[in-house]
C-alpha cells in the first residue's frame, strides 16, 4: 500500500503541533495537505454533530491520519508496513489491501485511500471490503494517478505505456513497488458499483499543462463517444475535464443505501 523507500517521512515525528509538521506521505509532493480539506468538508457536512470515525487504509507514515485527526474525527489506521507509521495517538494495524481488512461490518463513516488502488491485483476485492467495513451511507475517498488524461492517451499510443504505469518488472516479488492494476474512470465506475457502493464525484489535484495543450482533441472525443457509446455516468466520467486534463485522480464513492454488493 506505500512504497517502502527511505525518505524523509521516515524519521521520527513527535506529536506534531500544527499541520505543517505533520508526517509526510509517500505520495504526490501536497497530495495531503489538498485532499484533507475536501475530505473534512465533506465528512462534516454529513455528520455535523458527531466526531465521525473514519479509515486511514494505506496509511504510509500518517500525514493524511494526522490531518483528520487534527479535524477532530476518531482515526483508525490500516498498512502493509505499519512499523512506518507514525502519526501519536492512532492505531495503525497490518493489512494487505488485497485480503480481508481486520475490521468489524459498518464500522466507518468514512474510509480514505491515498494513491493505494493502483497498486492492487483485485481492486474489486477491497472495493467489497470497503462496502462491509462502511456504514450505511459511508464515503469513500481515493486517489490514483490518472491514465486516461490526453497526456497519458497519447503516451499509450506511442510507447504502449500510460502515464505513471511504466514496464513492469516480473522479478519484484513486491506489487506495491509497481503500479499493477491501471484503471480509468468508467472502470472504476463498474467496480465500485458491483461492489455496491456509486461513485458521485471525480476530480483532480491539478491540471497538467501537456494535457492542456492537447485541448484541441476534446471535442473529437467527445463527438466520436456520443457516436459509438450509450451516455452513460461512467461514459461522461471517462471523458470529462477533471479526466482529460488532470493528472491525479480524486474519486468519491458513497454506500448504496439498502442495496447489497453484487457477487463477483
Amino acid at each position: 500500500m506505500t512504497h517502502r523507500q527511505t525518505t524523509d517521512s521516515d524519521q521520527q515525528v513527535h506529536a506534531p503541533e500544527d499541520p505543517s509538521q505533520a508526517p509526510h506521505g509517500l505520495t504526490i509532493p501536497g497530495m495531503h495537505s489538498l485532499l484533507a480539506p475536501l475530505v473534512i468538508g465533506d465528512i462534516k457536512s454529513s455528520h455535523p454533530q458527531s466526531a465521525p470515525r473514519v479509515l486511514d487504509l494505506g496509511a504510509g507514515p500518517g500525514g493524511m491520519s494526522y490531518r483528520l485527526q487534527q479535524a477532530g474525527f476518531q482515526m483508525e489506521a490500516c498498512d502493509l508496513f505499519p512499523e512506518l507509521f507514525q502519526c501519536p495517538g492512532v492505531t495503525c494495524q497490518l493489512a494487505d489491501a488485497c485480503q480481508p481488512l481486520p475490521y468489524n461490518n459498518e464500522q466507518f463513516d468514512a474510509i480514505v485511500a491515498v494513491e493505494v488502488v493502483e497498486h492492487l491485483e483485485s481492486q474489486l476485492t477491497l472495493f467489497g471490503e470497503i462496502h462491509r467495513l462502511l456504514k450505511p451511507g459511508g464515503k469513500f475517498f481515493f486517489t490514483t494517478p490518472n491514465i486516461a488524461s490526453l497526456k497519458s492517451r497519447l503516451s499509450y499510443l506511442l510507447t504502449g505505456y500510460f502515464y505513471s504505469h511504466g514496464p513492469l518488472d516480473p522479478n519484484v516479488d513486491d506489487p506495491i513497488s509497481q503500479h499493477i492494476g491501471p484503471s480509468t474512470p468508467d472502470r472504476y465506475y463498474y467496480l465500485l458499483a458491483r461492489a455496491g457502493l456509486d461513485l458521485n464525484r471525480l476530480t483532480t489535484d491539478r491540471l497538467q499543462r501537456s494535457s492542456l495543450g492537447l485541448a484541441w482533441l476534446a471535442p473529437l472525443i467527445w463527438g466520436l463517444t456520443q457516436l459509438k457509446y450509450s451516455a452513460t455516468k461512467g461514459t461522461r466520467m471517462e471523458n470529462s475535464p477533471p479526466t482529460l486534463f488532470g493528472r491525479t485522480l480524486i474519486g468519491v464513492a458513497q454506500k448504496r443505501a439498502g442495496r447489497q454488493q453484487q457477487a463477483a
